[in-house]
């Protein structure tokens, strides 16, 4: 029996860890998808990545990748920092004050597509000057923002990124939607499903031993 408890806390321990440890490196990458069935027909999805202060900000870069539900023959225009293609993933820096990817989108399904942070997760200026991942919805002649918004300049959401303040940190997140029509959820790394599956196979083996002990 005390085997058995033994097991059960080593388990409980290695999920423990998974949750607690790999945060940081969870949050690194989100899934996002936005409903536009109300949107209309045709539009527009502006993504942005700025930092804080230009200059001051520790240098990264957003991947966006696995999209779903764009075309790959629809009209792009870019600002400043953006580069890349649907097909192999857009990044865009945050080295200049604005740098936007605007992509032609037809409405009336679910869009969606991975946003993963990288770069210089430390500011020693003291201030941690992060920067800020935003995404619109406007319609095809860009006079007004879609989604029911409650932010005031109408983004759909915005992912905050804030750099750690002393080496070997690695920085906070902070996604928030402001639509009903949009969703943001951290991407959980490969390393983490597997020492998330080899506790629950621990677990699971502990509690059917535990069983069969009950039962003799």
């Amino acid at each position: 029996m005390l085997s058995t408890i033994l097991k059960l806390r080593t388990a409980v321990a290695a999920l423990a860890l998974v949750f607690g440890s790999s945060a940081a490196l969870a949050d690194t990458t989100f899934a996002v998808s936005i409903d536009t069935t109300m949107f209309g027909n045709t539009g527009w999805i502006d993504f942005q990545y700025n930092p804080a202060i230009p200059g001051v900000s520790p240098a990264t870069a957003v991947t966006l990748s696995g999209f779903q539900g764009f075309d790959p023959g629809a009209a792009v225009e870019t600002t400043s920092q953006v580069s890349g293609s649907l097909a192999s993933g857009y990044v865009i820096g945050n080295g200049e004050t604005f740098n936007s990817l605007f992509h032609a989108v037809n409405y009336g399904q679910v869009l969606s597509f991975d946003v993963t942070f990288a770069g210089d997760n430390v500011d020693l200026s003291g201030g941690a000057y992060g920067s800020l991942f935003g995404v619109w919805a406007y319609d095809a002649d860009v006079t007004a923002t879609l989604g029911a918004s409650s932010a005031a300049d109408g983004r759909l959401l915005d992912i905050t990124w804030a750099p750690a303040t002393a080496p070997g940190g690695s920085g906070t997140f902070n996604a928030v939607s402001y639509s009903d029509a949009a969703s943001i959820s951290a991407v959980p790394e490969p390393s983490s499903w597997l020492m998330l599956g080899i506790g629950g196979l621990l677990v699971a083996g502990a509690a059917y031993r535990n069983r069969r002990t009950n039962a003799a």
